[in-house]
């Protein structure tokens, strides 16, 4: 798991009360698009008229200043709120997976409507110093020994981070995994990670993560391992324990991918997902235990 450094304790939405607060006072004028409309600065008014707005988030839509906006299918959202740019204020919503690992994905509204542009990786809960004032986020990490600021702002209407790097790359200091998420009905949950701290093709072994477990119910279950970090992952194989039966991916009936522990890896990358598709033995309850080999290499990275 990828070290974050730089970043308050988790002070959840009273530390992002306390920002837009403080911030609120440097944003710039804003208007509602009328001629000649024009209100004062106020902190957490996303459509510019001049008041405050409220976000909320209720099954799966986000609410803001009359207007619905659906979350998208590929983001697991658990919270929502504003954060103040200092240039405008944006929705943001909290991705399912906190801890160090916390993604936000950014809303801007715009033409009285809001508009997805696009996924930060914050890592946790911010402090003031990610947000300077100035439309931009700054977060500060680092891996491999390395530290990394990185800078994202808005650009017609998507996501736009620039990165820097310095010190010395120590592979021995490496640390990620791609994520582990399950469905077993009712849509996809994060559970753990894969592979933990297997980052290079010298590490590589079988790793183990115990699932949610099952009622007896369940005639299938669906693991996805998503990438989400800058790293790519190479699958080797991947399996399903239930009580001591040990079942392949559905597909490896066709001679699918990560299949059998052959050295025949299955490279995926950031931002790329495998979904698993598992027969669950009959009647079985209690807890399956996932078991992935391989190994994952972090992308290399010029310090200047």
């Amino acid at each position: 798991m990828m070290k974050r450094l730089a970043l308050a304790s988790a002070l959840g939405s009273t530390l992002v009360s306390l920002c837009l607060a403080a911030c609120g006072s440097s944003k710039h004028a804003s208007t509602t698009g009328g001629a000649g409309d024009h209100h004062a600065a106020v902190a957490g008014d996303v459509d510019g008229d001049g008041h405050a707005d409220e976000v909320t988030l209720s099954d799966r839509t986000v609410t803001v200043a009359g207007v619905a906006f659906a979350v998208p299918a590929d983001f697991t959202a658990v919270a929502a709120h504003l954060v103040d740019l200092g240039t405008e204020t944006v929705v943001v919503l909290d991705s399912e997976v906190e801890e160090d690992d916390l993604t936000w994905r950014v809303l801007e509204w715009k033409d009285g409507a809001l508009h997805d542009v696009g996924n930060v990786f914050v890592g946790g809960t911010p402090g003031p110093d990610a947000l300077p004032g100035d439309g931009t986020i700054h977060i500060v990490g680092g891996n491999c020994g390395q530290t990394t600021t990185t800078i994202s702002r808005i650009v017609d209407g998507k996501i736009e981070s620039t990165s820097e790097t310095t010190g010395t790359r120590d592979d021995s200091q490496c640390a990620a995994c791609p994520y582990v998420l399950v469905d077993r009905g009712d849509g996809l949950a994060f559970v753990g990670e894969a592979l933990r701290n297997l980052s290079s093709p010298a590490r590589e072994t079988e790793d183990a993560l115990d699932l949610p477990a099952l009622d007896g119910r369940a005639r299938e279950l669906i693991v996805v391992l998503s990438e989400v970090k800058p790293e790519t992952t190479y699958l080797d194989a991947i399996a399903v324990d239930f009580g001591g039966v040990r079942v392949a991916p559905r597909a490896c009936a066709a001679g699918g991918a990560a299949c059998a522990d052959d050295d025949a890896h299955d490279a995926f990358t950031r931002g790329e997902r495998r979904r698993f598709v598992f027969d669950v033995p009959a009647g079985f309850t209690g807890t399956p235990r996932l078991f992935a080999r391989g190994y994952y290499e972090p992308f290399a990275v010029t310090a200047h």
